[in-house]
């Protein structure tokens, strides 16, 4: 790929990301948090219970960086630390109620706006458009893809 194209993808991806944060409720607990810390957030809103090694694998950063993170969004009141049922050395991070709140505020916020979005998109684009964001995903998931992309 030649540097242009790249950096294209570069701004069309950080347009969209300034997009999203636009459509963010417009709230004090949305703006006292860190944008990790906001990304951390949304990962456990939608995928649930997660290891805090875990955490740092996605985010690659380091287990003392998520330690951290993960103890202030506790003193926030955004999550809590929950011992394996299974294994009680295992401590899973999942969102306390207030969490699940700001969650649930801006998963229906970004909702309401994609609809809107989506309404406006011919659905032979909108095909294109989804499959191309699954194809990206899929190679930036794949390890061959992560390493190509450091």
């Amino acid at each position: 790929m030649r540097k242009n194209e790249s950096k294209k993808i570069l701004e069309m991806v950080f347009d969209l990301v300034i997009n999203f944060t636009k459509i963010l409720p417009s709230c004090e607990e949305t703006e006292n948090l860190k944008t990790m810390e906001f990304y951390i957030l949304m990962y456990i809103g939608m995928k649930s219970s997660k290891k805090m090694s875990e955490l740092a694998r996605v985010f690659s950063i380091a287990k003392s960086n998520v330690t951290v993170l993960i103890d202030g969004m506790e003193k926030k009141g955004y999550l809590k630390r929950v011992r394996n049922g299974n294994d009680r050395r295992v401590i899973n991070v999942e969102l306390s109620d207030k969490g699940k709140e700001l969650f649930d505020l801006t998963a229906e916020s970004f909702e309401k706006v994609i609809n809107d979005v989506m309404k406006k998109i011919p659905p032979k684009d909108l095909e294109v458009i989804s499959d191309g964001f699954f194809r990206m995903i899929k190679i930036f998931n794949s390890s061959k893809g992560a390493k190509s992309a450091s």
